[in-house]
């Protein structure tokens, strides 16, 4: 046995030595698979050979940059990669599959990772790095006077923050994938900060050097840690300021939306001159960044923007799948052609200005003007009446057209030592770093028991015919509290007629944050009402005929959102929870609490 194992060893060290090296056979074969399943042209170059340069800043620090071109051209349309990952030769197919259409491929190391010089702190070195290395290409005698930027997460991020200053006339188009312009949403959940996102990442990315085995540990010792503002010298051996920038950020007014790389970067779409190909999903962390990204684009009626059903990976993950469509956080199919369109003249085979869609439970992609296309908002009151024939094991009160006809609350006790556990959601990235430590995105079967007493659930009643949530729903709700400060959390969940539960979207707000808009924290009197509106995650969601909506209420979604710990303190100070006392007052009336939900309108039309 062990020398079988030894022998599968030695052929995956093999495997991965000849990817390292570019080995043409490995190469060829994964660009061919590349080409055929993303339906794409021929290829029409060779790749040539990689040469490095150390590009100067302006600051003089130097980053290490590699060129690539195709075999025998001396002159080529660029395509710009600015990346942070220690990826080894999967980044690199990215560059051989350009070169192969005739593009070439400039590949740099971010500021303070890899070969490059410098520290490392995300984002905020990259718009001036950005600026200073397109002034360096434009000026070089292998860029034939056409530039585009391209990546995907974080590289995308970096190829934004590049478009941010005054563009030499040589850039023609950007290319993003899973990210976004305006960071406020994504950092900040009303003050919880997504665990599964930042904290896995900043656990995985500390500085120059870093390993996976080491990232996982260090993600479980920041969570238990407390106060958890110090739960970076417990994890790593030494503070992360970029973290505990982002802890302070987590109220509106946080030094880091101050910041002029920030605000640059907010504001670059609503004057960006050039097209852009953008590409979310509905189970990526930045979607809300994306979708603003895109609202605000100056280019828009040129630009086209790919959404579906995906993860951060391009992945369909969780118990729904959507047909007809290609998993793929590169996009390809699209991506090449806009690529060779900008840089080439080749003609694009689909139309801009559009948006392509595929939500959770279509039966393929559609093609609309924008999204969300056209709703009309339906409301449902929350009842302590019994959801009629509402199947599954749990008792469920109900989601009705109408509201209650006399005043009522209901009640349930939260303690943050015991929260309430992530199934499925948006907001996570530790599954695609840190393999199984992670919690699975999408809508993933929820299984947390009807004993728990942590959670109102309430049922709405069968759709009569299917019925596409299309954007963000809102939850009303009038609540009292026995804490200084606590929050409140939503899940909406899909029930099919053996009471199985899907989630769909989520949201969570807080008593000192209780609107989208609030710009300072309020005070809050204990045991007095107040209202508080939730905006759920962004969806396109079919509720498919017989199906049920669900209303899930509670105070926590720990780890996908840091755990309120009941307390007038920022969580990430305080060291010692309290348990709450939580009431939701339905009532009657205009004031009562109540689901606004968008649902999209037959064809679109109003």
């Amino acid at each position: 046995m062990r020398s079988v194992r030894a022998f599968w060893v030695r052929c995956f060290v093999v495997l991965l030595g000849c990817c390292t090296v570019g080995c043409g056979l490995v190469r060829n074969a994964i660009q061919e698979d590349r080409r055929s399943s993303h339906e794409l042209p021929a290829f029409t170059h060779e790749p040539g050979s990689w040469r490095t340069e150390a590009v100067r800043m302006r600051d003089g620090v130097e980053l290490s940059t590699r060129i690539f071109l195709p075999k025998g051209v001396e002159r080529a349309p660029v395509v710009l990669i600015r990346n942070p990952y220690d990826l080894g030769p999967f980044i690199d197919l990215t560059c051989d599959l350009f070169v192969r259409y005739g593009l070439g491929c400039v590949l740099q190391d971010v500021r303070g990772r890899m070969a490059s010089g410098g520290e490392w702190w995300p984002l905020m070195n990259e718009v001036s790095d950005g600026q200073d290395t397109l002034r360096w290409l434009v000026g070089q005698p292998f860029v034939d006077g056409n530039i585009a930027l391209y990546g995907m997460s974080y590289l995308g991020g970096t190829a934004l923050a590049a478009m941010t200053g005054e563009l030499p006339v040589e850039v023609r188009t950007v290319v993003v994938s899973v990210f976004g312009t305006d960071l406020r949403e994504v950092v900040s959940e009303r003050g919880h900060l997504p665990h599964e996102l930042l904290t896995a990442w900043a656990a995985f990315m500390p500085g120059r050097q870093g390993t996976r085995a080491s990232a996982g540990k260090a993600y479980r010792k920041m969570l238990e840690h407390r106060p958890h503002l110090e739960a970076d010298v417990a994890a790593t051996g030494a503070p992360l300021p970029f973290y505990r920038e982002w802890l302070n950020a987590l109220e509106p007014g946080g030094g880091l939306w101050r910041r002029p790389e920030t605000e640059a970067l907010r504001r670059m779409p609503e004057r960006l001159p050039v097209p852009m190909l953008l590409v979310g999903g509905f189970d990526d962390p930045f979607l809300p960044a994306t979708l603003r990204t895109w609202e605000s684009l100056a280019s828009r009626d040129r630009s086209v923007m790919v959404l579906g059903p995906w993860n951060h990976v391009g992945a369909q993950s969780g118990a729904v799948k959507t047909p007809g469509i290609k998993d793929d956080m590169n996009q390809w199919g699209f991506t090449i052609p806009w690529l060779r369109h900008a840089l080439q003249g080749v003609p694009l085979p689909y139309e801009a200005g559009r948006v392509v869609v595929a939500g959770h439970g279509d039966s393929g992609a559609r093609v609309l003007p924008t999204w969300p296309p056209a709703t009309r908002e339906q409301v449902f009151f929350l009842d302590t009446a019994p959801a009629g024939g509402a199947p599954g094991a749990c008792a469920s009160a109900s989601l009705g057209a109408q509201p209650p006809a006399a005043s009522a609350s209901l009640t349930y006790r939260y303690d943050p030592a015991e929260p309430w556990r992530s199934e499925g959601g948006a907001r996570g990235l530790a599954f695609a770093m840190l393999g199984r430590q992670g919690i699975t995105p999408g809508p993933v079967v929820q299984t947390w028991p009807c004993a728990r007493q942590d959670v109102l659930r309430f049922v709405g009643p069968a759709a009569e015919s299917d019925m596409r949530i299309a954007g963000r729903a809102r939850l009303r709700l009038r609540v009292r509290s026995s804490a200084e400060d606590t929050a409140f959390v939503a899940k909406l969940v899909d029930v099919d007629a053996e009471g199985r539960a899907l989630h769909v979207t989520d949201g969570a707000a807080t008593l000192r944050l209780p609107l989208a808009d609030t710009l300072e924290p309020l005070p809050y009197a204990l045991g007095s009402e107040r209202e508080v509106e939730i905006d759920f995650y962004p969806a396109s969601w079919v509720l498919a005929k017989g199906h049920r909506l669900g209303l899930w209420v509670s105070s926590s979604n720990y780890p996908m959102l840091s755990a309120h710990l009941n307390t007038a303190r920022p969580w990430y100070e305080e060291t010692t929870p309290v348990v709450a006392a939580q009431t939701v007052e339905l009532g009657g009336g205009e004031g009562a609490s109540r689901l606004l939900l968008p649902v999209e309108l037959p064809g679109g039309i109003p």
